[in-house]
């Protein structure tokens, strides 16, 4: 009889939680701040069985149109691209300014390093299959230069006061946080707070998304999510670096 092979390719694009079953990668929200040029990302291999080959690059990111978008570019680069880490061992990716030492920038840079997997071909009752793991971790670069002098607070609230919230109804109850500032805003533990209750409604237990400078992102709502924000008496706050920030209304 004819041996059968399968081929499977499973793409998964982890945004955020970046420890899978086999993989733990960290920090997960690397950055490159001045008078840095470098940043270092580790990745473990926690299988006790197969090896796993890593290949890491950098993309721009920027939103519009309620989605993300990524493209390719030349200002940073990843040391190694490629490597091959073995059961129970862990690696590190070294990301580079090619430009050397970053300074203060008129605004934050937002970039995603891209994890992927290769696929390695295992055999199982004589089918092949392969798989791929694409993990994504945000990367920003740069303080912005008027943020330059405040302490790590003074920044948050600088941050969370140029975010701007409005409600939209049509074609489904979302709700659209803007940002005007010079900084990415991490939305984390989003609740809407009522003055005559003392219990919250959430909007997300945990990371909600990220509305990078000068954008808007859309987010559904369901039904009770939308009657409490249509209350006049209540106010939405998010959790950044375990601070409350609010967001307040266009």
């Amino acid at each position: 009889m004819r041996r059968l092979k399968i081929g499977w390719l499973l793409l998964v694009f982890i945004p955020v939680h970046l420890d899978a079953a086999s993989l733990a990668v960290w920090p997960i929200n690397p950055r490159i701040d001045a008078p840095a040029s470098t940043t270092m990302v580790w990745v473990k291999n926690n299988d006790v069985d197969e090896e796993m080959v890593l290949q890491a690059r950098v993309l721009t990111w920027r939103q519009q149109d309620n989605k993300d978008h990524y493209e390719a570019q030349n200002d940073l680069v990843v040391s190694p691209p490629l490597v091959t880490v073995k059961p129970g061992m862990q690696q590190v990716f070294r990301v580079v300014n090619r430009k050397g030492a970053v300074t203060a920038l008129p605004q934050e840079l937002s970039y995603r390093l891209i994890i992927d997997e290769i696929p390695v071909a295992t055999k199982q009752d004589g089918s092949v299959l392969n798989f791929q793991m694409r993990y994504s971790l945000p990367l920003f670069v740069g303080v912005p230069i008027d943020y330059e002098n405040k302490n790590f607070i003074d920044r948050q609230n600088a941050m969370a006061e140029e975010l701007r919230y409005r409600l939209i109804e049509a074609p489904q109850k979302s709700i659209e946080i803007s940002n005007s500032g010079k900084a990415n805003a991490r939305l984390s533990k989003v609740k809407i707070l009522h003055t005559n209750s003392a219990e919250p409604t959430l909007i997300s237990e945990g990371l909600l998304g990220y509305v990078l400078v000068g954008s808007s992102r859309q987010w559904p709502l369901d039904q009770k999510q939308w009657d409490a924000l249509k209350n006049p008496d209540i106010r939405i706050v998010f959790e950044a670096e375990r601070q409350e920030l609010e967001i307040a209304p266009h």
